[in-house]
């Protein structure tokens, strides 16, 4: 993530603080140090400033993430998961990087990353270092959780799969907080063959499937 777009948020939040007009009070440096932490635990910018309570799309899902929200830490001691299945746009990514954020200023080692990357990660670079952060970290964002991906061949497509079931399995029955967006109506079937099987399985016994309604939330905002 881009260093210099974090100094620039962290600067002006100070510079335009209410409380001390610049002169970095503890306000706005615990802000500051907010940034840092969303940061570092690769949550895209945009979402940085937004919060549950401004969220404006469906009211039972954001009812749902308000009420997991408000107990993070039973939901890391039970090892709960999530998978948010609904259209593009419906705020799926909203709620969970509010998730995540709340987890980190919790002091909970967190990890968003997209499906995109995770292929890149897996398929391309072959990073053990990357494979190992999102195995481990305490709560764990996995983005467009999607069959809409191309995979450049069957070959890879197929491990993919495995390294992909290989990881959910893990952070699953390790009951490390996993929650997975997809718009994907049919989840299952993402992971291919016998993977997906076993991701079904998973799923069943392990993390709370949410639907989530509504039209594309950007539209409005554009």
């Amino acid at each position: 993530m881009n260093n210099s777009k974090l100094e620039r948020k962290q600067k002006k939040c100070i510079s335009e603080c209410k409380h001390c007009s610049g002169k970095a009070c503890g306000k706005c440096q615990s802000k500051a140090n907010r940034y840092q932490k969303y940061h570092d635990a690769n949550i895209p910018t945009f979402f940085w400033d937004e919060s549950i309570s401004k969220f404006g799309g469906n009211k039972i899902f954001k009812n749902k993430i308000r009420e997991t929200a408000s107990d993070l830490d039973g939901m890391y001691d039970s090892g709960k998961s999530l998978i948010l299945v609904g259209g593009l746009g419906t705020g799926k990514t909203y709620m969970s990087c509010c998730m995540l954020k709340l987890a980190t200023i919790k002091g909970y080692s967190c990890w968003y990353s997209s499906m995109m990357e995770v292929v890149n990660k897996i398929v391309s670079e072959k990073d053990n270092s990357f494979i190992s952060r999102i195995m481990n970290s305490d709560f764990l964002v996995l983005d467009e959780f999607d069959s809409r991906w191309i995979f450049p061949s069957e070959n890879a497509e197929r491990m993919f799969s495995s390294n992909m079931e290989y990881i959910i399995r893990n952070r699953f029955q390790n009951q490390l907080p996993t929650i997975i967006c997809s718009n994907t109506s049919n989840v299952d079937s993402v992971l291919k063959d016998f993977y997906g099987e076993a991701f079904s399985s998973l799923k069943t016994k392990y993390a709370e499937v949410v639907y989530v309604a509504g039209g594309d939330l950007r539209r409005k905002h554009a």
